[in-house]
C-alpha cells in the first residue's frame, strides 16, 4: 500500500510539473504576444511626421553666395 501511494504521487508529481510547465510556456507566449502587438500599435499612432503639411524653407529665396566675389582681381 506504502509503494502504492509513492508511486502514484511520483506519477501526480511528473504531470502536474509538466502540466505547469506547458501552461506556463503558454502564457508567457500569450504574454510575449501581447506586448508586441501593443507596441506596434503604439507605433502605429505615434507617428510625429503624420500631419506635417507646411514646408518652413519653402519661402527662403536667399543665396549665400549671390553677392560673392570669387574673384580677387576684379
Amino acid at each position: 500500500m506504502n509503494q502504492q501511494f509513492l508511486i502514484g504521487a511520483a506519477i501526480g508529481l511528473v504531470v502536474g510539473g509538466v502540466g505547469g510547465w506547458f501552461l506556463g510556456s503558454y502564457q508567457a507566449a500569450q504574454s510575449i504576444n501581447a506586448q508586441i502587438a501593443q507596441e506596434q500599435a503604439d507605433r502605429e499612432t505615434l507617428n510625429p511626421f503624420e500631419d506635417v503639411t507646411t514646408n518652413p524653407l519653402e519661402d527662403v529665396t536667399t543665396n549665400p553666395y549671390e553677392n560673392v566675389k570669387t574673384n580677387p582681381f576684379e
